[in-house]
């Protein structure tokens, strides 16, 4: 596990190499959001906007990552112009919605 639904988000992740599930839980079932491939970043929502985590993130295999803290993203947010941290935000909470109703 890398990290649970829930968690504390500090970093986000640039996958390197193997793969990462990312599930979140329904009704005591565990739901497959997605599989996360070289090259792919996860983790990266709770950074956005301060959140728990909204999924769980486990590696099906050894992995190698990149670990992009919540600091790089904040500098990389600063440099938007308003209508792009606009959108982001916007982009983020629809994400985060439609994961949502995936539990309900």
């Amino acid at each position: 596990i890398i990290f649970r639904e829930g968690d504390v988000g500090n970093s986000a992740y640039l996958l390197k190499s193997g793969q990462v599930q990312i599930t979140t839980e329904n009704n005591g079932e565990l739901v497959l959001l997605t599989t996360v491939k070289p090259n792919q970043l996860f983790g990266e929502l709770a950074l956005i906007d301060d959140s728990p985590r909204s999924a769980t993130a486990t590696a099906l295999q050894g992995c190698e990552v990149v670990v992009v803290t919540k600091e790089d993203i904040d500098r990389q947010m600063e440099g938007l112009d308003e209508f792009m941290h606009y959108w982001l935000t916007y982009l983020t909470q629809r994400i985060k919605d439609l994961s949502r109703r995936v539990n309900h």
